[in-house]
């Protein structure tokens, strides 16, 4: 259960971050100048476009250039286009962009860069529920065939045991039935001897 509320809080939260996200986008057009390129991304062309902007940021810094480009990796990161999104790379790159703007940057950014904060964590906070329930699964698995092998013993001594009660019922017959037998030997002996 509450994996499943889990779940559906970050379902609602992501989607409250691409909204604030697409608000801000479209918020943010008039004020600041456009995207180093502002063309829709689509597969090759944004993995050719993340990677020529981080060869920019590489070589130069802590250039204007560079700010600018930071600012796009964030978007092509987050970009619903993106197949291969990554919100822990847009969350660092924004992050070199408002150090970089030295405390210049606008509420809709630093908005931005808390909901990315926040996916991140959560992110990370999933990663972990998912390798404590793969543990828990294997543990689970571990204990079901110690279960079976336990049941398949427990099933081996219930014959065991049903085999020696038969065994011990015909062994006080056989007692019975030599006591009769000695009972009756002495009765003739004692027949015989008078």
């Amino acid at each position: 259960m509450n994996q499943f509320m889990l779940k559906m809080n970050l379902s609602v939260f992501l989607a409250l971050v691409f909204v604030i996200s697409a608000c801000s986008h479209t918020m943010n057009v008039a004020k600041k100048e456009p995207a180093p390129t502002s063309a829709p991304v689509a597969g090759d062309q944004s993995s050719q476009e993340i990677v020529e902007l981080n060869q920019l940021v590489k070589q130069n810094s802590q250039s204007s250039e560079a700010k600018k480009a930071h600012l796009r990796l964030a978007r092509l990161y987050t970009n619903h286009n993106n197949h291969s999104r990554n919100y822990h790379k847009a969350m660092k790159h924004l992050q070199a962009y408002v150090k970089l703007e030295n405390s210049k940057a606008d509420k809709e950014t630093l908005d931005w860069l808390a909901a990315l904060k926040e996916i991140n964590r959560l992110s990370r906070e999933i990663t972990q529920v998912q390798k404590e329930l793969k543990k828990s699964n294997k543990s689970r698995t571990a204990l079901t065939k110690t279960n079976r092998k336990l049941t398949r013993e427990e099933i081996k001594l219930r014959e065991k045991n049903r085999q020696l009660a038969e065994s011990n019922q015909k062994l006080h017959k056989t007692i019975e039935m030599l006591k009769n037998l000695d009972q009756r030997l002495e009765e003739k002996r004692r027949n015989f001897s008078n």
